[in-house]
């Protein structure tokens, strides 16, 4: 235990990064499960369309949609989705996944599609970027 406490005492710094890692570490893992959506990957994505009629929602701007977007996904920018000016309507029935370019941006949208109470919701993980290096289509 002496010897513990020498340690400390001559590594502050280190043992105060330690500290921190440990402490950021528990919070990304306790952040991670309170999480009302589930990240999927490209594989899930096609099943939950084809097994569960899933509706996606891409919610990059309508430029970046309009250069190339998945098959059968809505445009609503995230914008929308966050001011509350989104028409949400048609997706109460089925589960949604929402995407963007690296499923950072799609994050967000799936909190608030949460919070608006539409479930089950998914995030694509990696968003479009995943989906072209999986060498899946893109429509325009």
């Amino acid at each position: 235990m002496s010897q513990l406490l020498e340690f400390i005492g001559n590594h502050v710094v280190l043992v105060m990064a330690f500290v921190a890692v440990l402490i950021a570490y528990v919070y990304a893992l306790y952040s991670d499960k309170n999480t009302s959506y589930t990240r999927i990957n490209p594989d899930q994505l096609t099943r939950l369309v084809n097994k569960e009629n899933a509706k996606i929602v891409d919610v990059r701007t309508p430029e970046a949609y309009s250069s190339g977007h998945i098959v059968n996904a809505v445009n609503i920018p995230l914008a929308e989705i966050e001011s509350g000016k989104a028409k949400l309507s048609g997706l109460n029935k089925r589960p949604v996944v929402a995407y963007c370019d690296r499923g950072i941006s799609s994050q967000r949208a799936c909190k608030q599609l949460s919070n608006q109470g539409i479930s089950p919701v998914f995030n694509l993980s990696g968003g479009v970027q995943a989906w072209v290096a999986d060498k899946l289509p893109l429509s325009k």
